[in-house]
């Protein structure tokens, strides 16, 4: 499923004093089945525009397609100023088919714990599937799968999700999503707060995940996440798509780099390095340690 941005514009506090610009004329599409990193500052806009992925927030101006469900606020104007009467209209109108997209496009939050509220593990993945409709025996079944898929096995189900660490916490937040069978898995900032082995074996996770099939969408400030997994990188800057490639594209690209505050993935640094002592490494070809140590060997020979 394909999800496709047209001239978004998002703007919180409008009216206010407090009033901002989060989004600017965003356009983009996110293909079927892909795997895209969104990067940028703090405040770049990059937890808006995921929010915007399952109608969390719906755009101040702008067309949305995902799937074949569109979410279209093209400006109505009385007098030559946005008329917001009509424009809280469509809104309300659009939230009324809101749950069938969200079936569609699960978000896992930065801070997992928020998303976790029942009482036992399995009761808390069991929710959703039996929000849209299944019966107490379809929501188990899905609900088995999904713990399955996550590596949680059957001594997790009766436990608190309360007293879980912070890794097994999100395996069970991300659990609650698979159990309702989306297309397009949504995480924003999902290695935050994890150790060396949890983040690598959380990412491993999400990268079965989409080996079978669904989009992942993630936001995340560890370049060496996006080097490593990441078939596309999307930069934001001030609420602007700044680039759309692939990231060693962004990784060549040290202005913007520097300009973003961003890091070249340590394995690109070393590779640098030796590039410049004269090996002629093809950058390419280096995502992570191993494949630098392939690429070596090869200009070796």
């Amino acid at each position: 499923m394909s999800i496709k941005f047209e001239k978004v514009n998002y703007t919180y506090d409008i009216g206010l004093p407090s009033e901002k610009v989060a989004l600017r004329d965003i356009s983009h599409i996110f293909s079927d089945h892909c795997f895209t990193a969104l990067i940028g500052k703090t405040g770049s806009g990059k937890s808006t525009l995921l929010q915007h992925l399952n109608a969390l927030i719906l755009p101040t101006s702008g067309k949305i397609s995902i799937g074949s469900y569109i979410i279209d606020f093209s400006l109505e104007y009385k007098d030559g100023k946005v008329d917001e009467r009509k424009m809280k209209r469509k809104r309300k109108k659009k939230l009324k088919d809101i749950k069938s997209l969200r079936k569609k496009v699960g978000i896992v939050f930065q801070f997992p714990e928020y998303q976790l509220f029942e009482e036992t593990v399995l009761k808390d993945v069991m929710f959703g599937p039996k929000n849209f409709g299944k019966s107490e025996e379809e929501a188990k079944k899905v609900s088995y799968e999904a713990l399955k898929q996550v590596d949680l096995d059957s001594s997790y189900y009766e436990r608190s999700p309360f007293e879980l660490s912070g890794g097994e916490k999100r395996r069970v937040a991300i659990a609650g999503i698979l159990a309702l069978e989306p297309d397009v898995l949504v995480l924003d900032e999902p290695t935050v707060g994890l150790d060396a082995d949890g983040e690598k074996n959380f990412l491993n996770l999400i990268k079965d995940i989409y080996s079978r099939g669904t989009s992942i969408i993630l936001s995340t400030h560890n370049m060496d996440l996006v080097l490593k997994y990441a078939e596309n990188a999307l930069l934001l800057e001030d609420g602007k798509i700044v680039l759309a490639d692939r990231p060693h594209v962004l990784f060549k690209n040290e202005e913007l780099l520097k300009r973003s505050v961003l890091r070249k993935p340590k394995v690109l640094e070393f590779a640098d390095e030796l590039i410049k002592k004269g090996l002629p490494l093809n950058v390419e070809n280096i995502f992570d340690i191993p494949s630098l140590a392939k690429e070596i060997d090869r200009c070796k020979r």
